[in-house]
């Protein structure tokens, strides 16, 4: 005997309804999730500005602090920094061992040799400049000072400066507990004996520029010209950041009771967006020579 089994199912009225509540449903998670997933893409895009920012203020922090003393410098427009870069440090024999006078460095005479405290990284490194006592002195009209500047000429009546030529070959050699310096070219005379007998190894000028919504970095050029071009004739330049809405560079030179301050004030603009992020940054300079 046959045994039929009664089928049950939606019919079209109940298909309707569960699709109407189901997009109620839907709409009202819709409501909740958005809000959340808006602002995860927004924190996202945020945090996307502000490290091409962070990153790029960092890297200008370093070298900031690595700078020689009395050589950082903002043009007039406050859009471009300027720099010497500080290879290493040490302090010059400025009394020498008994009998052995050539170990010091004298600053009556150009001297071609002498010895530094403790032992020093850059042996056989070319392309360094030997820098003593910048007190970075400009006149009333902002030009740097002949002999007292490393961004000026030496001395026109003694020939002294603050930094050795460009191109004066500098040779750096182990001399027991301490390395030894020979300035070539028979030798150079530097202005000012240091207080504190300190010798500075420099290379290269370093510039940071903003312009045309981008923010350049130069390095690998001579700095010794009283008014830098900007951006520098004959540097390497790489791109730290770009979708620069605003920079603002201001610096406050210190004082024997502080220390110098300078002040990085950049604003990234998202391209899709609109939407900016504004960054500011202070850093601290030491510019004991």
């Amino acid at each position: 005997m046959r045994v039929l089994h009664k089928q049950s199912g939606f019919n079209l009225v109940e298909l309707v309804i569960v699709i109407v509540i189901t997009g109620i449903l839907a709409g009202i998670l819709a409501t909740f999730i958005a809000r959340p997933v808006q602002g995860f893409i927004d924190l996202s895009r945020r945090a996307t500005l502000v490290y091409s920012a962070e990153s790029a203020m960092r890297r200008m922090q370093r070298d900031i602090r690595r700078a020689l003393p009395n050589s950082l410098r903002v043009n007039a427009a406050n859009n471009a920094i300027e720099m010497i870069n500080t290879v290493e440090g040490a302090r010059y024999r400025s009394a020498p061992p008994p009998g052995q006078q050539a170990r010091r460095l004298t600053f009556n005479n150009p001297d071609s040799d002498f010895d530094v405290l403790g032992n020093l990284a850059s042996i056989g490194v070319t392309g360094l400049r030997v820098a003593i006592y910048n007190i970075g002195a400009v006149d009333l009209a902002g030009t740097p000072v002949r002999g007292s500047n490393a961004y000026a000429l030496a001395d026109a009546v003694t020939g002294t400066n603050v930094v050795t030529p460009a191109g004066q070959a500098i040779t750096i050699s182990e001399n027991g507990n301490e390395d030894h310096i020979n300035i070539g070219g028979g030798g150079f005379q530097f202005t000012h004996d240091s207080p504190n007998d300190r010798a500075y190894l420099v290379d290269t000028g370093i510039s940071y520029i903003c312009s045309a919504g981008q923010l350049m970095r130069y390095d690998n050029y001579d700095f010794t010209n009283s008014t830098q071009p900007v951006p520098p004739v004959g540097a390497d330049s790489a791109l730290m950041t770009d979708n620069i809405g605003s920079c603002t560079f201001t610096y406050e030179a210190g004082t024997v009771q502080r220390a110098g301050l300078m002040t990085l004030d950049l604003t990234i603009s998202d391209p899709n967006s609109g939407e900016q992020v504004r960054l500011l940054h202070q850093v601290h300079v030491d510019n004991v020579p």
